[in-house]
């Protein structure tokens, strides 16, 4: 069994909670924040063995892994604080805002025969393994054009972190990331071209960013991010002889593949689109894995990379 500590209990490490409900092999001990009023609050609510401040639960030997929701700018001292007292870590996207940082705490997880890894569910979901299978089918015949979004408006005040460009702020890492992620995980192939565009929100960073990819395959790419617009959210794969769709990829359970007068469409049932994400991450440690061969250090680096001005 391995026993989990939550470090950071906002909005989305709510979401993480639900989806390890049909998680086997895995358990919620503890639940870490910088208030530990906050953590009692929250340890409470569902009922954690324990509630600590952060420094408390990287001490607790019983605790073997770590998830982290802070915000990125807080991500480097917390992972590798995390590395330093024996916890595994799987860390909310994005994984840190540079790649120099990245490449640092994959090293020191690698060192310590820990798993890292970035907790981007896009890539672990029903949705991205049909649309692979379907691709390594030859459905749709070869991939030609790929498009992706996550693109939403809800301003905060300027001084929210996710207008801070230098720490993992701005469109593209807040939200773009997923479409990115889900992209380069899907064509796992080198980057030969890229282009970007943006609209910066009040000169702090990007409120609007679009980046076009050209990969080593031939596959071109087209993906978006944004906090200051709203667009239709979906990803797009066009073929030689069709495409496959799905509305709000990274947490949807309807997928359709669309070939000349045919479509055939699937639905998934699942309760979170976090389960799958967490699953991985507890069977790579239950099987001595040295990381994730999916959501690998070399994607996540390379993503960060791709974004990285």
């Amino acid at each position: 069994m391995i026993r989990f500590g939550i470090i950071g209990p906002g909005k989305i490490s709510h979401r993480f909670i639900k989806g390890m409900n049909d998680v086997v092999g895995a358990r919620i001990e503890a639940v870490a924040s910088r208030s530990i009023e906050r953590a009692k609050q929250v340890q409470e609510q569902y009922g954690f063995d324990k509630a600590y401040t952060y420094l408390e639960c990287f001490e607790d030997k019983d605790i073997d892994a770590v998830y982290i929701s802070t915000p990125p700018h807080t991500h480097f001292e917390l992972i590798q604080l995390a590395l330093k007292h024996g916890k595994h870590v799987i860390c909310e996207k994005p994984l840190l805002g540079n790649s120099k940082d990245a490449i640092e705490c994959f090293k020191l997880a690698k060192e310590s025969n820990l798993i890292l890894m970035e907790a981007n569910k896009s890539v672990f979901t029903p949705i991205f393994k049909q649309a692979k299978q379907w691709i390594e089918e030859g459905i749709i015949g070869k991939p030609l054009y790929i498009d992706g979004s996550y693109c939403y408006r809800q301003l905060f005040g300027d001084d929210h972190w996710v207008y801070w460009a230098n720490e993992a702020g701005g469109g593209m890492f807040d939200v773009g990331v997923y479409p990115l992620t889900f992209v380069h995980c899907l064509l796992n192939c080198a980057v030969t071209e890229k282009t970007r565009m943006a609209i910066t929100h009040n000169g702090l960073c990007d409120g609007f960013e679009q980046i076009l990819l050209r990969y080593e395959n031939g596959v071109v790419a087209s993906v978006r991010g944004a906090i200051d617009v709203q667009t239709e959210n979906k990803i797009m794969i066009y073929g030689e002889d069709g495409y496959i769709e799905s509305v709000n990829f990274w947490k949807s359970h309807d997928i359709k593949c669309v070939i000349k007068d045919q479509i055939i469409e699937k639905h998934f049932d699942f309760n979170s689109e976090f389960t799958f994400e967490i699953q991985h991450f507890v069977d790579c440690i239950m099987n001595g894995l040295p990381e994730s061969a999916i959501m690998s250090s070399k994607h996540s680096i390379e993503i960060i990379q791709i974004i990285e001005k």
